[in-house]
């Protein structure tokens, strides 16, 4: 399907919510990146998933028990609780105890902004501008698979030993956190001890990052869809990474409703988890979405429900976010019989138990074909072989970064900032800064945590240790190499073969015991022009010990750094053939620390360059979106060398 029938289907199912209480300090708005305060009054707004009556074929029990519980008959939202866990009273905030029985402070009440053409009243042919609906919260629900890969990843920052690096919201919420800091300081206090917050953070930011609200709407209209007529919701079963996704949302919503109202965004899955699973639970994406898109439906290229954007993860003092998406399927796993019981239904009320069985055998069915298919296939298909000759390189206990396979004897292109990083500006023996896309840790991490060995999955993987928590490169420091192929990741000793003296930041390496199972790289030596539409495809960001497979984003040339063909004569002595000579790619796709020796590939999955730096601010932090890579062009020499003669 097209882009634009995809969004004109989405739009059905996509609302916004928004919650007005009273705010006498103006705290509520702490977490928000925008925010409405005024007479002592605040306003937030988020995304919505709209789930009008019959949408669904098949909807979550859980849903159908609480309206009951509730005696709601009408439509439900679904919504992050970032949004209403402000307003709940005292003792249900932070840490709600009664998901099925949540209570807003007196005067606090919730809207949510439809389509008008849901409404079913459009006249004339004519639109209508979009209509709010009084709702009320139902519920807020935890989902406890989501919840685990978001803490597998924070689990694995030894900073959680002492100050986070990762947090929960929009980069834009720091201005408001820091207003409140004082008053999160006294509330943590005296909620529970500081031994308490140290061993409950993690876990708590997981459950709140995946946390999710359930809304009653009101019917005002009797013109309202009604079951027969609603629109249905068809469910997207897998995904991969690659897969195209589209988000409405509606960022900045109660700033001009009505302008930002059911935005569309567009990218892809960049890498799901849990690593190596036949069904995901969790998935990253490479899309560009802004504050007040949380909540919002996320759709795939056949117009297919795919799950619910939430708050992005953000890493702390840089404007680095990982966007998050919970599958559907997360989500009606998640919500399962124990959750039933709760609201008092149980495993016998549960509608016709014949539809459930035939649920779960699909499930089985498809949990099987998973299992059978490469976990790591992403669309477009001829990109599949790319993304697995992308390999995870780690220097002894101070360095990881990413590295291409080159040919079946387990010769490695990666980086030689890796491995000589102080001449190319990094570092010294002695010290750390962070320039390139690769990924150095500095000596007071190194105290918070003991080395910890890896699993291997085959009998001739050497053993390795990823601790990377110590200063400076020795050149009989380990070099080791993962591959990451189906179900499993297998670790190798490797050498270094050859280190570039000159301009290119290239360095070969040999893997000692080579794999039978080894995917190798396509070059393509014609250089892509300005515009083409490129992949990036490496690890970075949480490193070797969150088992995270490589990372894919997308995004397009944006420039062709080239050498005339008359300077290039002069250098080499020799005529140039009358052709300049590419030698910098300059791209738009996401590049985050670690990604150095990573692969830019073409929309054919041929090799175009190989990931090297990232610009930065002035005040030293990396702008993903602006990166660099060297074009295969300059690589020829380097790929006849691993040619078969």
């Amino acid at each position: 399907m097209e882009t634009q029938e995809i969004a004109a289907a989405a739009r059905h199912f996509a609302a916004m919510a928004r919650i007005v209480g009273p705010d006498p300090k103006a705290v509520k708005m702490r977490r928000h990146a925008f925010h409405l305060h005024q007479s002592g009054s605040t306003t937030l707004s988020a995304s919505a998933l709209l789930l009008p009556r019959g949408a669904l074929a098949e909807p979550p029990p859980l849903l159908d028990h609480v309206c009951a519980a509730h005696g709601h008959a009408g439509d439900v939202a679904l919504t992050a609780a970032s949004l209403v866990e402000p307003f709940l009273v005292a003792e249900q905030r932070g840490d709600p105890g009664e998901e099925f029985k949540p209570r807003l402070v007196p005067e606090a009440r919730i809207d949510v902004l439809v389509e008008h053409e849901e409404l079913g009243n459009i006249q004339d042919g004519k639109s209508r501008p979009p209509q709010w609906l009084s709702a009320r919260l139902l519920a807020m629900v935890d989902v406890p698979t989501a919840a685990d890969s978001v803490l597998s990843l924070l689990k694995h920052d030894d900073s959680f030993i002492g100050r986070p690096l990762w947090d929960v919201g929009w980069s834009l919420a720091d201005v408001n956190q820091k207003q409140v800091e004082s008053d999160i300081r006294s509330s943590l206090k005296s909620s529970r001890n500081n031994a308490s917050i140290e061993s409950m953070g993690a876990l708590m930011l997981a459950k709140s990052a995946t946390r999710i609200a359930i809304l009653g709407i009101s019917t005002i209209n009797s013109n309202v869809i009604c079951d027969q007529n609603a629109r249905p919701i068809n469910v997207s079963e897998m995904q991969h990474r690659g897969d195209s996704l589209l988000v409405v949302g509606s960022p900045f919503g109660l700033l001009s409703p009505f302008h930002f109202f059911n935005s569309i965004s567009v990218g892809a899955v960049a890498n799901c988890l849990p690593p190596c699973a036949g069904r995901s639970s969790l998935l990253m994406a490479d899309i560009h979405c802004l504050p007040g898109m949380e909540g919002a439906p996320v759709f795939d290229k056949n117009s297919c429900l795919v799950g619910l954007l939430m708050n992005p993860l953000r890493q702390k003092d840089s404007n680095i976010e990982v966007q998050l998406v919970i599958p559907w399927d997360a989500i009606c796993t998640g919500w399962n019989n124990k959750k039933l019981e709760e609201i008092g239904g149980g495993p016998s009320e549960l509608p016709d138990k014949n539809a459930d069985s035939k649920t779960m055998e699909l499930r089985m069915y498809v949990s099987s074909t998973v299992n059978k298919i490469n976990q790591y296939c992403i669309s477009p298909s001829s990109i599949r072989e790319a993304i697995s000759a992308v390999v995870l390189v780690t220097v002894g206990e101070s360095s990881w970064a990413s590295g291409i396979i080159l040919n079946k004897r387990g010769l490695v292109l990666t980086n030689a900032h890796l491995l000589e990083p102080w001449r190319f500006g990094r570092t010294s023996p002695s010290g750390v800064q962070t320039s390139f896309a690769g990924e150095y840790l500095n000596a007071r991490e190194n105290k918070s945590l003991q080395p910890q060995q890896c699993k291997f999955s085959n009998e001739d993987a050497v053993k390795h240790e990823v601790s990377l928590f110590n200063l400076g490169f020795k050149r009989e420091k380990r070099i080791s190499v993962r591959l990451d192929h189906a179900e499993r990741q297998m670790w190798c000793n490797a050498s270094v073969v050859f280190i570039s003296k000159g301009p290119l930041d290239v360095a070969l390496l040999q893997m000692e015991k080579v794999p039978v199972e080894l995917n190798t790289i396509r070059p393509e030596f014609v250089c892509p022009t300005a515009g083409s539409s490129v992949y990036v495809v490496g690890h970075g960001l949480f490193g070797p010990r969150s088992g995270l497979c490589s990372s894919l984003s997308s995004g397009v040339v944006s420039k062709v750094v080239q050498i005339p063909s008359a300077q290039l004569s002069h250098l080499s002595g020799t005529e140039a053939h009358n052709m300049d000579m590419p030698v910098m790619l300059q791209t738009t796709a996401a590049v985050h620390p670690g990604a150095s020796g990573g692969i830019l590939v073409n929309r054919h999955g041929l090799m175009v360059g190989i990931i090297t730096s990232n610009a930065k601010h002035g005040a030293g932090s990396t702008i993903p979106h602006l990166n660099f890579s060297i074009p295969c062009k300059s690589l020829e020499t380097i790929f006849k060398y691993s040619g078969p003669n």
